[in-house]
Order: C-alpha cells, then sequence, then structure tokens
C-alpha cells in the first residue's frame, strides 16, 4: 500500500537536490557581489543580512512551488495526452504487424478476459535485452515484451505448450502493472525531469542576463562578471557530479527495497490468474537475468518462486488491489498538498493578485 507513496517522496528527495542544483550555483555566483554580510573591520565580525536571506529563500519556495505546479500541469497533460506512453512505445511495433508473432494472440486475449482489460495493446520491441513493461495514460494501455524476452523463452523450453504457459504468465504479471497503475510513479520522475529542466533553464537565462549587465559596468564589470562566471560553472559541475554519482544511485537503490512488494504481488496476481506452478516456472527459467543485482528493479528469482509457487488459480476476474487504488489518490493528493505548501510560503496568491494585474495591463498596452 506504501510503495507508491513512498517512491513519490523518494521522487521530491530528488527534486529537493534538483533544486538545490538548480539554484545553487546561481547564488553562489551572485553572493559575493550582494550586501548579504554586513562586515565590521574593527571588531572583526560579519552579520548576515537577513532582508536579503529572505529574498532568497524566498526564492527558493517559488522554484519549489514552480517545480511543483509544472510537475502537476505536466502529469495531467501526460496522462490525458499520452506523451511518456508515445515516447516508451518508441521502437515497438504491434505484435499483429511483426511477423512471425501470431500465436501470441490466443494467450493474450487469456490475459486480457481475465483481467476484464479488453482495450490493451501488445506490442513487440526490437531489442536483446530480456525485459517486459506497462504504459498507460487515460486513453490508451499497453503492455511491450522485448524480442530478447521471447526468444530467451524459446530456448529455455523445449515444449511448445510450455513456452505458451511462460509467456502467458509474463504479460500477466505486466497486466498487474497496468490495472494498479504501477507506473506513475515513473510518470512522476519524468515530469519531475522536465519541469525542473525547465527551471533551470530559466535560471540560466536569468544569470547569463544578469552577467552581461554586469559586464557592462565600467569600473571592473569584465572581471566581475568573468568572476561570476567562473564560480557559476564551478558549483554547477561539482553540485551536478554529486546528484548524478550519488543522488541519483541512492534513489535507485532505495527505490528497488520499496518496489518489492509491487512485483511480489504482480507474480501473485498472475498466478491466482493462470496457477503459480506456470508463473513459477516462467520465474525459474529468468535464471540470472532475473537474479538480484545492486541495481536491479526486481528482487531475487528464487524469493518470487517461493512466493507464488503454492498458489492455486482461480475462476474470478482479477482486479486492482483496493490499498493500490488508494495509494495512487493518495500520492496524487500528496503532490497537491507539497505544491499548495510551497505557494502558501512564498505568498502566491499575493503575487497573483499584484503583478497579474500589471502583467495584462502590459500586454493590453503592447496589443
Amino acid at each position: 500500500m506504501f510503495s507508491k507513496p513512498l517512491s513519490l517522496i523518494l521522487v521530491y528527495l530528488i527534486t529537493i537536490f534538483n533544486l538545490s542544483i538548480v539554484m545553487s550555483p546561481f547564488f553562489g555566483a551572485i553572493t559575493p557581489f550582494t550586501n548579504l554580510y554586513d562586515i565590521d573591520f574593527v571588531n572583526r565580525s560579519a552579520n548576515i543580512d537577513k532582508s536579503l536571506l529572505d529574498k532568497m529563500m524566498f526564492a527558493i519556495m517559488l522554484n519549489g512551488f514552480l517545480i511543483s505546479f509544472f510537475m502537476l500541469i505536466y502529469l495531467f497533460f501526460d496522462l490525458l495526452l499520452g506523451f511518456s506512453v508515445r515516447y516508451s512505445l518508441r521502437k515497438c511495433k504491434k505484435y499483429e504487424k511483426v511477423k512471425g508473432f501470431d500465436f501470441l494472440t490466443d494467450i493474450f486475449e487469456q490475459v486480457k478476459v481475465k483481467f476484464n482489460q479488453p482495450n490493451v495493446k501488445l506490442y513487440i520491441k526490437a531489442s536483446n535485452e530480456v525485459n517486459a513493461f506497462a504504459v498507460s495514460s487515460l486513453g490508451y494501455k499497453a503492455i511491450v515484451i522485448t524480442n530478447g524476452m521471447v526468444n530467451h523463452y524459446l530456448k529455455s523450453c523445449n515444449d511448445p505448450k510450455l513456452f505458451l504457459y511462460a509467456m502467458r504468465s509474463i504479460i500477466g504479471h505486466e497486466m498487474s502493472h497496468l490495472i494498479n497503475k504501477d507506473f506513475l510513479p515513473g510518470f512522476l520522475i519524468m515530469a519531475n525531469q522536465r519541469a525542473t529542466n525547465f527551471v533551470l533553464t530559466i535560471t540560466s537565462l536569468l544569470f547569463h542576463y544578469i552577467v552581461r549587465l554586469v559586464s557592462l559596468n565600467p569600473y571592473g564589470g569584465h572581471f566581475s562578471a568573468l568572476l561570476m562566471q567562473n564560480i557559476y560553472y564551478l558549483i554547477n559541475f561539482i553540485l551536478s557530479f554529486f546528484n548524478r554519482f550519488i543522488v541519483y544511485n541512492l534513489y535507485r537503490f532505495l527505490n528497488l527495497w520499496i518496489s518489492r512488494s509491487i512485483e511480489y504481488r504482480c507474480d501473485a496476481q498472475s498466478a491466482v490468474a493462470f496457477g503459480g506452478d506456470k508463473m513459477a516456472m516462467a520465474l525459474s527459467m529468468l535464471g540470472k537475468n532475473g537474479y538480484f543485482t545492486l541495481f536491479s528493479t526486481h528482487p531475487s528469482t528464487k524469493n518470487r518462486i517461493n512466493k507464488v509457487i503454492n498458489i492455486k488459480s482461480k475462476d474470478e476476474i482479477i482486479l486492482p488491489k483496493i490499498f493500490d487504488a488508494l495509494s495512487n489518490y493518495f500520492a496524487i493528493m500528496l503532490l497537491i498538498v507539497i505544491c499548495l505548501c510551497f505557494a502558501e510560503e512564498c505568498n502566491v496568491d499575493y503575487l497573483v493578485r499584484n503583478y497579474g494585474v500589471k502583467v495584462v495591463r502590459y500586454i493590453r498596452y503592447f496589443i
């Protein structure tokens, strides 16, 4: 139940670090040229100018609101128009259009009936990687299987019937991801990246505009602008390195442990649909490709087999787990609450009321 909200919290931890990376070079570059510190050379002391410090905190809160807001906007349009789905389906073809894959028709229909998902499409991805995944938007649902996955089971199964059983179990596993909307945290990460990149672009443009203005000062302006640029690029390099090789890998490692329960649930639902013995057989054929590695997204094959092997198939429709459905709504509500908290901290309502009117007047003036 708590896997998706915890994944969302991890996404926001990444957001905080990304926000630090976006803003720290900017503040680090301009701070030496501001009156942030009131230096008393006689008493050898330095006092922080709280008014400027408050402005810096306001800027951080405002950026936090912008990132949260654009994450929500992007997520809404992504679910509505399917940006991430189209991106994920690159280099993929519907299985009906790939020669030699018509054997999937019967087993895929069985999976759709068992999970009551008649509108799901099945795609084949031209890749040697042994993998499968599910993506969805409000109007489109798809399961993707790689050529590598199909070829792996073809080589592992001597009996064609066992091959079809294994493929059906794997497709059932991905259908469980689909009906429980397990793709949502991944979409939030994409939304976070795009929102952060957007704010980063705006901040970078603003910084270079300030540098250009500083360089126009005839009294040491060129030197000051050069110093600001060097400080900016140095801090940006250090923080980007830290984010890429430490923060991101730490996120993946933590997300591994959080996502284990989701993988177990998908195995269990496919086992209830078509039998635990068949799901266990499909997992056993993965061999070392299914075993736990440091940054793997799946738990160990042995543990997965032990959890499903004794599950008996049931003659019933497989429905989303109620706790997973609730956690999806909780995750979205948490995102909205965080956005509203940032908005309250930086008084967005006041900014809209006061500066929004001025912007409208300027637009009318130029029109």
